[in-house]
């Protein structure tokens, strides 16, 4: 009987230590779990923290980016802008001379020349002329530089144009004007015109041709001052053994001398020397104390005494304006101008700063 009490208590003794065991062991099993989880949770907190950083960082790299590029196809939206505009300005031209004190130049396009302001503004269309010349505030723009049929004048300082008569109402036997000389500061204007034994003298302000002289009562006075020996009826100056026709005065006492049509000389009425025109080929209009003369193809100035000149002052005057004109390229001109310290593109009344200008502007 002691016997199986005994085995009975110790049996209730090993299963309640059985019962602490496992009590004892889930709790460990509970405890290491939780810290297993906590361990999880901060590693998974953690690693969103790195990747939310990372994404910031990605985000902020691609604003600075997106920025960049932006501003980039700004800048170059820009100067796309600014060199389409730009082309408007230009102008089309082969070449231009010099402007005169009236802001006015001759300029040349497509082998034709005309007239243009400082600021591009075509006064006279490039379409008609193949030749032109300018001198003391007068343009000269000719269909043909050495056989001119057609003269259209502009004076630079009226600012006003028109074409002169045709040379057969000079001379009907006249086919063209011949050399045509520099127009003066007087307003006279000399051509030689072919198949006549005289020069055409035109007055550019009075719009006409020179009157002619008293050709019998000259002559006259010329033989009483011993200026000739002899005329004849027909009104020809003997001279040495030939008889020549007298033409117009053009100035300074030097008349032109023909014989059969043909330019021989110039006679100085005032003392009687004759210039032979194997030298002295052309005599233009006197003005201002000096002729222009064309000698073996070559220009010069010459004042009464003889003395020559290579340059002579041109009334046209030089210019003050504040216009640059560079070439583009081979047909292409734009005009800059400095305008309160910066330099702008201008055509007309429009004007463009230049490029680094505008996109200083652009970026305020």
């Amino acid at each position: 009987m002691k016997s199986y009490l005994f085995t009975f208590l110790f049996l209730i003794s090993i299963l309640t230590i059985y019962a602490q065991v496992n009590q004892e062991i889930g709790l460990v099993y509970s405890k290491n779990t939780q810290n297993l989880t906590n361990q999880y949770v901060g590693l998974y907190s953690a690693k969103s923290n790195i990747e939310k950083s990372q994404d910031l960082n990605n985000v902020r790299t691609h604003d600075g980016k997106s920025k960049v590029t932006l501003e980039k196809r700004r800048r170059d939206s820009l100067i796309n802008v600014w060199t389409q505009e730009s082309e408007t300005f230009y102008i089309i031209m082969d070449s231009i001379g010099d402007f005169n004190k009236y802001n006015l130049a001759v300029y040349k396009a497509y082998n034709k020349y005309g007239i243009m302001d400082d600021l591009g503004n075509v006064v006279v269309e490039a379409n008609s002329y193949n030749y032109a010349i300018e001198n003391d505030g007068y343009v000269l723009l000719m269909d043909n530089k050495n056989q001119p049929t057609s003269l259209f004048c502009y004076n630079t300082k009226k600012r006003e144009g028109y074409l002169l008569p045709s040379v057969i109402q000079f001379n009907s036997e006249a086919t063209h004007y011949g050399k045509v000389m520099l127009p003066r500061a007087n307003g006279l204007l000399v051509t030689y015109p072919n198949n006549t034994s005289n020069v055409l003298i035109y007055d550019l302000n009075a719009q006409k041709i020179q009157d002619t002289f008293d050709k019998e009562t000259f002559l006259k006075t010329l033989q009483k001052n011993d200026i000739i020996e002899i005329y004849n009826r027909n009104l020809q100056v003997k001279i040495d053994k030939n008889w020549y026709e007298l033409g117009e005065g053009i100035g300074g006492g030097i008349h032109p001398i023909f014989y059969n049509n043909m330019l021989y000389g110039f006679l100085n009425s005032y003392n009687g020397k004759v210039f032979s025109s194997d030298y002295y080929s052309y005599f233009g209009a006197f003005c201002n104390g000096k002729f222009q003369i064309i000698e073996n193809e070559k220009q010069f100035w010459m004042n009464l005494d003889g003395l020559k000149f290579k340059e002579n002052t041109n009334e046209g005057g030089v210019y003050t304006g504040n216009s640059t004109f560079e070439e583009v390229n081979n047909i292409e001109y734009k005009i800059l101008q400095e305008i309160d310290g910066n330099k702008v593109l201008v055509l007309g009344d429009k004007q463009l700063p230049i490029l680094d200008d505008f996109l200083k502007l652009s970026s305020h």
